[in-house]
């Protein structure tokens, strides 16, 4: 069973209580969304996927995929490390979840492989180098989400890209400050906020 089966209502109570920074999330995503077929690794309940336009999800909890599904999402119930898809999707996204993956270089690699040429991945997370994030590791051992999470800095998930193949890094970043309830906002270049996307392309060879 996945952690989100049992506390898949918190999940959502937690964007419910923290509306503003979610819209801020989404905002960040949308500056360096492509066109085209995209999937989602680790939909959720689709908070990310319906808005931004994403019809298609893997999820590994149930209860989390029947939310997605109300939500007109097409999902399939799989891991990121068991998923096998090859050259289908112009983009893929992943919002945090890299952050819950038991093998994130293998995670990338099916990224990479089920990304056509050219296509670009889209990695969301909240970064350990920011006050935020250090605010979170410090603090994770008491939370039910962030307890079995393993935080990244943008050049590690730099470097598990480019091991991956990808290049052509681009990165924005928004929230700024190591509190939920005091953050400020604003859409960046990657330098000290805690929510980050790194994008990167596969090659077109």
């Amino acid at each position: 069973m996945s952690l989100f089966d049992l506390y898949y209502k918190d999940y959502e109570e937690w964007f419910e209580k923290y509306h503003e920074i979610y819209e801020e999330e989404l905002k960040t995503v949308k500056t360096l969304l492509p066109k085209g077929r995209g999937m989602e690794v680790g939909v959720g309940s689709g908070r990310f996927a319906a808005p931004l336009g994403i019809k298609f999800g893997i999820e590994p909890s149930r209860k989390m995929a029947e939310i997605a599904r109300s939500k007109g999402l097409k999902v399939v119930e799989t891991t990121a490390e068991e998923m096998d898809f090859e050259d289908e999707f112009d983009f893929i996204l992943m919002v945090t979840t890299i952050c819950f993956v038991k093998d994130p270089e293998k995670t990338i690699s099916n990224c990479y492989r089920a990304l056509k040429k050219g296509g670009y991945l889209l990695v969301a997370f909240v970064d350990l180098d920011s006050p935020l994030g250090r605010m979170y590791e410090k603090n994770k051992a008491k939370s039910k989400f962030y307890a079995p999470a393993t935080f990244f800095t943008k050049n590690d998930i730099i470097n598990l890209m480019k091991k991956a193949g990808f290049n052509d890094f681009e990165c924005k970043e928004n929230l700024y400050g190591d509190s939920l309830d005091s953050l400020t906002f604003g859409i960046n270049g990657c330098n000290g906020g805690a929510f980050k996307v790194v994008k990167g392309k596969k090659d077109l060879k």
